[in-house]
């Protein structure tokens, strides 16, 4: 599996797994909630699906790095399974959520 952030370093913003430390105002930050076997033989893990979330944070529109990010995630065999938007009254953030899935052959 590709590192998620080569995968969206063409985007230009910074990305960080969990947690964005940095002063930007812009930023992905992604998740693993879950991994587990899609298909099995003889008793053996053949395929394993990954679900991530990717979160764009941003004081401004989101919505040409949200094309791009689902762009990106696509064309690394990514499909979208759900997406919404938020805002994060506290800190004044635009917040879109974006989960992938991605099964993984071990063949």
């Amino acid at each position: 599996m590709i590192k998620l952030s080569t995968i969206l370093a063409p985007t230009g913003v910074k990305v960080s797994r969990l947690h964005y430390n940095g002063t930007d105002t812009t930023y992905i930050t992604y998740f693993f909630y879950n991994e587990n076997g899609e298909a099995f033989a003889e008793n053996r893990e053949i395929d394993t699906s990954y679900f991530v979330q990717i979160d764009i944070w941003t004081k401004g529109d989101f919505a040409d790095l949200a094309k791009q990010v689902l762009q990106l995630m696509k064309e690394a065999g990514y499909y979208r399974i759900y997406s919404t938007e938020l805002y994060e009254d506290d800190t004044k953030t635009y917040h879109k959520v974006i989960r992938f899935k991605y099964v993984e052959s071990s063949q």
